[in-house]
């Protein structure tokens, strides 16, 4: 047996280390370093210790790779990249740099350890002349000081030719900066070594995208930059970005396992953005934080409002870290209704920003900023325990409990401790496991289906509830869902949102269902915005539905008004009478038309609806049970014939009449054939004949 690492072994090795060696605490004031720090930067321990490790800065490192180091410590990975760096006596010096967080007892980060390579960039510096201070070594792309000499050469070429009137409006040159949409995200899921590989194969595809004149660069961490010669046309400059999203979004395999990515890509443009290298880097970075504010794999050129955007990304990101200690995140609630009771059976917990600039941000102003730098798990852990403080505050107060429904990022849901989160924030709140439902999305799950079962199976051990999010978006497959252990499938609005006039939504929606039902799970469909999207949903057999049909996202004292009053859906079952009492349906853009109709036919027996278009009346076919459709053909937005081909999919019992003065024969023909229309009358029409007809239609329904 080895003998123990003592404490002076451990000390040993930290002093005789060839690397440079820093500890720092949580606010990254030294309290360590080691003889080999300290003889590389001419420094010695007393004049370190106590001060900012920011004493090592050069000041010729970008703001973002900052920005991106201290996101990726502070969630608790590591962080590894290439850094300028200045000695004591002001000389310039590139390092490779490795920093972790160290936890204490309690698992809080306390100090970050650093371990820093300067040897490897002289050694090898001066092995090849020099070069390293010009090449990325992980890519072997041109590195940003390589990058920023060119752009400084082209504006000088440029600048010499516009003096000599050679340079015209259309002439010039751009920078492009690219930057893999959650790299870090992806970093922790992949590890280290493919995800170098991944920025090999990212810099290899840019360069196979781009025209053989312009310049690949890697500047840092997950970036990329492009120089663009003769390049300033925002036609041609989009077309070649959107080429690069499309080259480096094929999915690759790396490691044994298949990755896809996707970029956001900012443009500055010479000389109209800029006319020197910093300038135009910095507009393209901010074009480029735009394009990912609005979440990413997309292209934007460089604006002022695009920099106004990209400095309110900057502002939220940096009011983000001190959102939870400020207190300054609220909770509304969203309630879920059952679809046969109309009682409310649960609520979904929605997170508001109350911002001291903004006021009160909804969640897309902030959440993707959250998800990008890694703050989203302190926010979705703060959520998680102020959901489970409401409950008790509603069960102290005398109303029912609830299952409050909780959404978890990617980032969370691949955190390792996240089922030892939820037991101990249960057993802290002292409420039943019933209290809370975890929600997360259907793709984030099937991302890495091995590690999803596994997580599910341990939080459902807890006796905590789970659904599957938006789902019918993601890339679930049956045998997947089928081994699942998940409570619920929330059926994505953007089924929704159409069901009642939409049949191929409406089929997909029934056979979500459908499945779900085989599969003993409950379904909640997301988005419900109409009393015909609820009967719809209804007919279908959908067990819950939220949304503003029923109820906006509400604060906590009014979801406890709402719930004492006991309100309830009122979406009544069609009563005997409607069910059966003969209806009719008439459809005309003119107003003259449905008039005499109705005049026509009120004499009839008839229950009669009116509607000025196919839209309309396929709400009111949604809510009401009809037996006859008489419709125009000639109207705007939907022909008659599309509206009844819809009408047939959606309510096959109903007999469907054209009535127009149109008379395409074929298309009628086609119609008729494919048993979207039953009978066709045209205009002007017979009083009697016209009666007869419908009274037949009346007579053959079902």
């Amino acid at each position: 047996m080895s003998p123990p690492i003592t404490d002076s072994l451990f000390r040993l090795m930290l002093e005789q280390n060839s690397f440079g060696i820093i500890l720092t605490d949580r606010d990254a004031n030294i309290v360590y370093a080691n003889p080999r720090q300290l003889e590389a930067s001419g420094y010695t321990l007393e004049e370190v210790l106590g001060r900012n490790a920011s004493i090592f800065s050069s000041g010729k490192v970008p703001r973002e790779v900052y920005e991106s180091m201290w996101t990726t410590i502070l969630a608790g990975h590591v962080w590894h990249g290439e850094v300028t760096n200045q000695r004591k006596n002001g000389e310039v010096c590139r390092e490779l740099m490795r920093i972790a967080p160290v936890r204490d007892d309690k698992g809080l980060i306390s100090h970050f350890f650093a371990i820093k390579e300067e040897n490897f960039y002289g050694e090898v510096a001066a092995l090849l002349g020099g070069e390293i201070a010009t090449v990325d070594p992980t890519t072997g792309l041109p590195n940003r000081a390589m990058l920023a000499e060119h752009i400084a050469l082209a504006a000088r070429a440029s600048e010499i030719s516009a003096n000599s009137g050679g340079l015209d409006s259309r002439e010039g040159f751009s920078v492009l900066t690219l930057d893999i949409d959650r790299f870090q995200l992806l970093n922790d899921s992949i590890g280290h070594l493919a995800a170098d590989e991944l920025l090999q194969r990212v810099g290899t595809r840019l360069k196979e995208a781009a025209r053989q004149t312009d310049l690949v660069a890697r500047t840092g961490g997950n970036e990329f930059c492009l120089l663009l010669p003769g390049s300033i046309d925002q036609g041609m400059l989009e077309d070649l970005g959107r080429r690069l999203l499309s080259a480096i979004s094929t999915p690759m395999q790396l490691q044994g396992r298949k990755v896809a990515i996707t970029a956001s890509i900012g443009i500055a443009r010479f000389p109209l953005d800029g006319r020197d290298s910093d300038s135009l880097l910095q507009r393209a970075f901010a074009a480029m934080s735009a394009a990912k504010s609005g979440g990413g794999d997309t292209l934007c050129l460089y604006t002022p409002p695009a920099e106004q955007q990209a400095a309110e990304f900057t502002d939220i990101t940096a009011g983000l870290r001190e959102v939870v200690a400020r207190d300054e995140l609220r909770l509304h609630y969203q309630p879920k209704v059952d679809l046969k009771s109309g009682q409310v059976v649960g609520l979904e917990a929605l997170v508001r920003w109350a911002h001291p600039q903004h006021g009160l941000l909804a969640p897309g102003r902030f959440i993707p900023v959250a998800e990008e730098t890694g703050l989203i798990v302190n926010l979705s852990q703060w959520v998680i325990h102020a959901a489970l403080a409401q409950q008790q505050q509603w069960l102290d107060a005398g109303l029912p409990l609830l299952p409050i429904g909780v959404n978890l990022s990617l980032r969370h849901f691949r955190s390792g401790d996240l089922p030892a989160f939820i037991a101990q924030a249960l057993h802290d709140s002292g409420l039943p496991p019933s209290c809370i439902e975890l929600e997360i999305s259907d793709s984030a799950m099937m991302r890495d289906p091995t590690y999803a079962f596994v997580v599910v199976d341990r939080i459902r051990e807890l006796g905590v509830r789970l659904a599957l999010d938006d789902f019918g978006t993601g890339l679930s497959s049956l045998s997947y869902l089928s081994r699942l252990t998940v409570d619920a499938l929330k059926i994505d609005q953007s089924f929704v949102r159409d069901i009642t006039t939409n049949p191929v939504n409406a089929s997909i929606v029934a056979a979500i269902i459908a499945m779900a039902h085989k599969l003993g799970k409950r379904t909640v469909a997301v988005g419900v915005e109409s009393e015909g999207q609820a009967r719809q949903l209804r007919r279908q057999d959908c067990d819950e539905i939220q949304g503003y049909y029923f109820s906006k996202p509400l604060p906590a004292d009014e979801v406890a008004e709402l719930l004492k009053q006991g309100r309830n859906l009122g979406l009544q079952e069609d009563s005997a009478v409607a069910a059966t009492e003969p209806t009719l349906l008439l459809v005309d853009d003119e107003p003259n038309i449905i008039n005499a109709l109705k005049r026509l036919l009120r004499r009839e027996g008839y229950r009669i609806l009116t509607a000025n278009g196919g839209n309309e009346a396929l709400e009111l076919l949604a809510v009401n049970q009809v037996h006859v459709i008489l419709s125009d053909h000639r109207m705007p937005g939907m022909s008659g014939i599309e509206f009844l081909s819809r009408a047939r999919d959606l309510y096959p019992h109903t007999r469907r009449i054209i009535l127009s003065g149109y008379s395409d024969i074929g298309t009628l023909t086609d119609a008729i054939n494919r048993g979207a229309v039953w009978k066709f009358i045209s205009k002007p029409w017979e009083d009697e004949a016209l009666k007869s007809e419908v009274q037949r239609a009346f007579d053959l329904k079902g």
